[in-house]
């Protein structure tokens, strides 16, 4: 980690009550000055909906959060973790296991693809094609919930994953509002040791889950730590720089709302 790094988390940390306390803020603007009654989010057993789960609870109280665990041919050992975090601030945990319908909707879909040529069929031996519709799945699930209680959807990404679309479109990017969106892995780190984060959490690699083995950096071929170190100080080595740079450029879609060949004008202002 570079000096410049060390320093940057260190400054981050000396103001680390300030921090929670502005997101604490946020998450009450978000929900409660929009008219709604609670948070839901998908527990994954991660460190990210770790963080924003225990933010949402100290903002709002643990009995007005929901948190759900949506199981798809997953890790026990994220399951195990999921449980730990939502016994640890108290917050009610359902479960839902998703396995069964995204087997039956990849195989429907393969059947439906099959009267297509097959060198149309470029993305065949590409895992995201099945691994993708698990946050997607999972959202409709949130969203569902949210529907039912009247409340909000907490989107749990942060900016290491969205600086690199490092997150799945109309899936785990969707929310109603971001509590950690600005920050990079790092820094969510630090909030987790203040928020007396279970131990688990912090020394796991993390992943998305999408299939067995399955770990962040290795499907990025990048490390959080130079990832992080790049978005916060702009250092790194040329290779690292390059490829974090194109990955941006290539995700751009991901991050910008839906492009229209002009703004439509509400005749009512601009808000």
């Amino acid at each position: 980690m570079s000096l410049r790094m060390e320093q940057h988390l260190q400054q981050f940390e000396v103001r680390i009550q300030e921090e929670i306390g502005k997101r604490e803020a946020f998450v009450r603007e978000q929900v409660i000055g929009t008219g709604g009654q609670g948070v839901v989010l998908g527990l994954s057993g991660g460190i990210d909906s770790a963080v924003t789960a225990a933010l949402a609870a100290r903002a709002l109280g643990s009995e007005r959060v929901v948190a759900l665990w949506m199981g798809a041919e997953s890790s026990s050992v994220h399951h195990r973790d999921a449980k730990l975090v939502a016994d640890t601030y108290g917050i009610r945990l359902l479960e839902v296991d998703f396995s069964a319908i995204v087997n039956q909707f990849h195989i429907e879909m393969t059947r439906c693809a099959d009267a297509l040529p097959a060198e149309l069929q470029i993305g065949q031996d590409n895992p995201l094609v099945k691994g993708n519709l698990k946050p997607r799945f999972r959202k409709n699930a949130e969203y569902w919930m949210a529907a039912l209680l009247g409340y909000r959807v907490a989107n749990t990404c942060n900016w290491s994953e969205t600086a690199v679309g490092y997150e799945t479109k109309y899936g785990d990017a969707a929310g109603d509002f971001s509590v950690l969106g600005d920050l990079v892995k790092a820094e969510i780190y630090l909030l987790a040791k203040h928020l007396s984060m279970p131990e688990p959490l912090l020394i796991k690699p993390p992943s998305a889950d999408l299939w067995e083995g399955h770990t962040d950096e290795a499907e990025l071929g990048l490390t959080y730590r130079d990832l992080d170190t790049y978005l916060c100080t702009g250092e790194g080595d040329l290779e690292t720089i390059a490829k974090i740079d194109r990955l941006y450029k290539l995700s751009a879609h991901k991050r910008n709302l839906m492009p229209m060949l002009r703004q439509p004008v509400y005749p009512g202002g601009t808000n």
